[in-house]
């Protein structure tokens, strides 16, 4: 399972209201990126999914369970194409283009966070249905490195970290106040 898996699963999960998600890229090099975060959905839910499979690879993931939570720590390392690799053909990805002077740029495409929810936000009662669910719940991705130079994010105190956090909530808006990207431009 590649980042983009884990944020597509993440993606929909939050459909269902249930899942708080954090992760973070750090570029560590003009070709090398280490992800980590987790996911975590309650535990009826994973259980309502059929189970452990799907949720949390082996490969990438480590599954703590308790009796009121499943969540999937996740750690990967390697060069962007390993880190970034699509599952599906087309399907879109996370880019980071090392620009030659020590710096990458990263991009996050958001778009698929709101993909498939306008029949959903055109239907009051769905979004009454929904929102009592995804109150509550939220993803936040960051991207990280000794320098971020610039971003469309929130930068840190110390400026080695930028961040985006959405409630679900959000998501159920006919205009979610959410970029098209997330982009940060990082110095190793």
């Amino acid at each position: 399972m590649r980042l983009l898996k884990i944020v597509a699963v993440g993606a929909v999960l939050g459909l269902g209201g249930c899942i708080d998600m954090e992760m973070d890229t750090a570029i560590l090099g003009p070709d090398q990126a280490r992800v980590s975060g987790f996911a975590q959905v309650p535990r009826a839910m994973l259980d309502m999914m059929g189970g452990e499979d799907g949720f949390c690879a082996e490969e990438d993931g480590t599954l703590e369970l308790t009796e009121e939570h499943a969540r999937c720590n996740m750690l990967m390392e390697g060069t962007f194409a390993e880190v970034f690799e699509a599952d599906v053909e087309g399907e879109p990805t996370p880019t980071a283009t090392d620009l030659g002077d020590g710096t990458v740029q990263v991009v996050f495409p958001l778009g698929d966070f709101t993909e498939g929810m306008d029949e959903m936000t055109e239907d009051p009662a769905m979004v009454a249905m929904f929102r009592p669910m995804m109150e509550g719940h939220g993803v936040t991705l960051s991207i990280s490195g000794r320098e971020i130079v610039s971003t469309n994010g929130t930068l840190s105190a110390d400026g080695t970290r930028a961040s985006i956090t959405f409630a679900l909530t959000d998501l159920l808006e006919e205009e979610p106040n959410l970029p098209e990207t997330f982009e940060a431009i990082v110095r190793y």
